[in-house]
């Protein structure tokens, strides 16, 4: 993750990205918390799928968190982006 990436993640609170991580899985996420310091910086969001009205549905029932360490890029999310999964 480029420090452009990690800016860009802490500016998105509460909304919707893509995230790609370094092993090629791409998902959305509304990510509700980042933590960069200490020996395992990482983010916490809920995974995201677009809803037939536009918005989005969250998948599962509880949240999930990602080593920054893993994560490739993170993307804005397009209007009509439906390239997750």
């Amino acid at each position: 993750m480029t420090d452009d990436d990690l800016s860009f993640l802490k500016s998105q609170i509460d909304q919707v990205v893509l995230i790609e991580t370094g092993a090629g899985e791409r998902h959305l996420g509304q990510v509700l918390f980042v933590f960069d310091e200490g020996e395992t910086p990482d983010v916490f969001y809920l995974k995201v799928e677009r809803g037939r009205d536009g918005g989005y549905v969250q998948q599962g029932g509880t949240g999930h968190s990602l080593l920054l360490s893993e994560i490739a890029a993170v993307h804005p999310v397009a209007a009509d982006d439906s390239s997750a999964g």
